[in-house]
């Protein structure tokens, strides 16, 4: 059996490496692309792994698949690592699961930091479990290279670590619980020194400047509900309640189901006055599936036909990707389709150089252009080309071609794939623009 689930990881491994061929990249995956271009110890929205996995695999020639290929084989590798904490007779139900959160499902099939995270914190409970069970100094070590490594996928690491902390305080009582920490700290300084000489340019933004919203019941139910549909298509909340009527038997145990409850306290309680992504949870699956798994309930036949419907479902929506959005009238999947053959459209009507109003726009067209495009950022959110711009020569050029979504400017009208009106201003002076840098 375990050679059929190998083989088959394989077989769905090849399936993504053809799939990710057939639709172009999402505006951020663009955006991190000229991260991968611009290596660094931080950037402005995200600590650096996903930049590196991208700049990892930039000897292919210039592609989407080019730019993914590092998270495809990541997205397996994390699926080895799910089924390495638990035993060989329930590894087959941790796939199955596994493939129907959406996800975990979908993560290896955009070049996002959500998979480093991911695969980080499934490292993170490898070699935690491997920790409390033989707690010396070769464990210490390795289990603080994975904490570093999963904040340098995504802050939201931090969560991880805090609730095992606090679900088994008998850890300050260890001398090796100071090593982890040790070197967790001394290999995450670098980002650290970073975000120093960058005015903490980051935790300003998502701590200080980020709008904040007016109280909403319905916000709440929607977090909560959210968070029961990416356990699982149909099986969230057979998964939740497994999870949660868990004994926890043994330290790790106990400290998986502080993560997952604790989590969703406290992104709860963030909700109340914060707007929330779904992906801010995508770490919890491998806790889940480990709590879960254990549970009686899936050797019910409903349940094994109501987790089978779901991941058929999760694994054949993939294919939505590649398909025309006007013929399937899906209008989210605009963002993958059209961009190359509009970006070529702009470079037409463009004889100066390109500059334009966000970074979505910039990052798209650099992509498809294969050049350098910057963002003027103005009446934007900051992010990264608030730290670019100012030094860039794009900048201090004295005429540009500006592309900007802002009606004041006069120009010829674009629409965007997503239908979204861009004017285009052939002959334009960017320090006419008033600039504030973070």
């Amino acid at each position: 059996m375990t050679k059929i689930l190998n083989l088959s990881l394989c077989l769905l491994l090849m399936l993504h490496l053809w799939l990710v061929t057939g639709y172009e990249l999402s505006h951020d995956e663009a955006y991190y692309w000229l991260f991968s271009n611009n290596l660094d110890w931080g950037y402005f929205d995200h600590p650096p792994l996903v930049a590196v996995l991208i700049r990892l695999f930039s000897f292919l020639p210039h592609s989407e698949f080019a730019v993914r290929a590092g998270f495809l084989i990541l997205h397996i590798a994390t699926c080895f690592l799910v089924m390495d904490l638990l035993p060989k007779r329930r590894n087959w139900l941790a796939i199955v699961l596994f493939f129907s959160f959406p996800l975990a499902s979908f993560a290896g099939l955009f070049a996002l930091p959500d998979l480093p995270l991911l695969f980080t914190a499934t490292l993170y409970c490898v070699l935690l479990k491997r920790f409390l069970e033989k707690t010396n100094f070769f464990n210490s070590v390795t289990l603080g290279l994975a904490i570093a490594l999963m904040l340098y996928a995504k802050y939201h690491g931090i969560l991880l670590v805090f609730f095992t902390v606090i679900s088994l305080p008998k850890l300050f009582k260890t001398k090796y619980f100071y090593l982890v920490a040790v070197v967790a700290l001394i290999c995450f300084f670098p980002h650290v020194w970073w975000q120093y000489i960058h005015d903490f340019a980051t935790l300003k933004y998502h701590f200080l400047e980020r709008p904040k919203s007016d109280f909403s019941f319905m916000r709440l139910l929607e977090f909560l509900g959210t968070q029961i549909f990416l356990a699982g298509l149909f099986v969230g909340p057979i998964v939740w309640w497994s999870s949660l009527k868990n004994n926890a038997k043994d330290d790790f145990t106990h400290a998986m189901k502080f993560i997952c409850f604790g989590t969703i306290i406290f992104f709860l309680v963030s909700t109340i006055t914060k707007k929330f992504e779904a992906n801010w949870t995508i770490f919890l699956t491998t806790p889940l599936i480990y709590l879960s798994v254990s549970s009686y309930v899936w050797e019910k036949t409903s349940s094994q036909i109501i987790l089978g419907i779901s991941c058929v479902i999760v694994i054949l929506a993939r294919f939505l990707l590649i398909m025309d959005p006007k013929t399937i009238k899906i209008s989210r999947l605009n963002e993958f389709h059209g961009w190359k053959k509009w970006t070529a459209e702009i470079e037409k009507l463009c004889s100066y150089p390109i500059l334009a109003n966000n970074y979505q726009m910039a990052s798209k067209m650099s992509f498809y252009l294969d050049r350098p495009v910057h963002a003027l950022n103005y009446q934007s959110r900051k992010n990264q080309f608030d730290l670019w711009v100012p030094n860039s020569e794009y900048y201090h050029t004295e005429r540009v071609c500006y592309v900007t979504d802002k009606k004041q400017f006069a120009g010829l009208t674009l629409q965007t794939p997503e239908g979204k009106n861009m004017r285009i201003v052939p002959d334009f002076s960017p320090t006419t623009v008033v600039y504030d840098s973070p």
